[in-house]
């Protein structure tokens, strides 16, 4: 992830992998999540980038399955240079095949009312917003004295 090298990835994939992101979008193969990865990184993170720390809980074996869960302690520095951490859960499902244990399913969440990133943006929003309506203001009320004083 920190090289930006989402295809490494792919020889521990299942032939029927599928991943739900923390945007919740749901990805059917690897080929459209690969695709998605190289959009998004180039969207937000740019010549910026992304660690992260996974810290797994003890996995469930269930014969040819394994459930393994944890969370991770994340940070992005965007395209911009601002700096996010956050943390998100995840759930991997695990098949083993021919001896070798793919992923075959992957979910990850992240907490939307504490998502650095989205309330960088509310933040920035409010702003841009208050600032406009200062101006439109001012100038309204810059015209209504010059037409009422005259």
């Amino acid at each position: 992830m920190a090289s930006n090298n989402i295809e490494a990835l792919r020889p521990h994939t299942d032939p029927e992998f599928s991943y739900v992101s923390f945007t919740d979008r749901s990805f059917a193969d690897f080929d459209a999540f690969s695709k998605q990865w190289d959009l998004t990184r180039k969207e937000m993170v740019g010549n910026g980038s992304f660690t992260t720390q996974l810290n797994p809980q003890p996995s469930l074996f269930l014969g040819d399955i394994a459930v393994c869960t944890g969370n991770s302690e994340n940070t992005m520095v965007d395209k911009r240079g601002q700096s996010f951490t956050f943390s998100s859960h995840w759930t991997v499902v695990m098949k083993k095949s021919a001896g070798d244990w793919k992923v075959l399913r992957a979910h990850n969440s992240l907490d939307p009312f504490s998502n650095p990133m989205l309330v960088h943006a509310v933040k920035s929003k409010v702003l841009q917003t208050g600032a406009l309506a200062f101006i439109v203001g001012g100038a309204l009320c810059s015209l209504l004295s010059y037409l009422v004083l005259g």
